[in-house]
């Protein structure tokens, strides 16, 4: 009976840490990012006795803006274009590289097996256009 029991227990826990060895491999996280346009235009704008017309702001803003991940997770990135025109959508250090049209939806998949903060830019912008996000990947 004795080794009946420890067979039981033995068998039970390998099966836990089977079960939870493949949970972590195979943890998938789900983002939806949504590229939101800002285009603002201020006629005049007076600041401590300076005087400045017709400006003009355009910035795009991934929303959200950070995304944080355990490494070593699958993760799947949906990106909307909410923006007039395409928006470029790059991580350099997963080599991703996608150019997302006017009103379109992309989804990009990857496993985050670097871990470190990684920034989410445009590619086909200037910096300061379209405001870059970060991906978080923690150990």
């Amino acid at each position: 009976m004795m080794k009946l029991t420890r067979i039981v227990c033995l068998s039970f826990a390998f099966a836990l840490l089977a079960a939870a060895g493949a949970v972590q491999a195979g943890e998938e996280k789900t983002f939806k990012v949504i590229m939101n346009a800002y285009d603002t235009n201020i006629p005049e704008l007076n600041v401590e006795g300076v005087t400045v017309k017709n400006i003009r702001a355009f910035n795009v803003l991934n929303e959200p803006e950070t995304i944080a991940v355990h490494k070593g997770s699958k993760v799947k990135i949906t990106i909307e274009n909410k923006s007039p025109i395409s928006e470029g959508f790059s991580i350099d250090e997963y080599g991703i590289q996608e150019v997302i049209k006017a009103g379109e939806t992309k989804t990009v998949s990857f496993t985050a097996d670097k871990a470190g903060a990684f920034t989410i830019w445009c590619q086909l912008h200037p910096k300061n256009v379209h405001l870059p996000g970060t991906l978080n990947v923690l150990d």
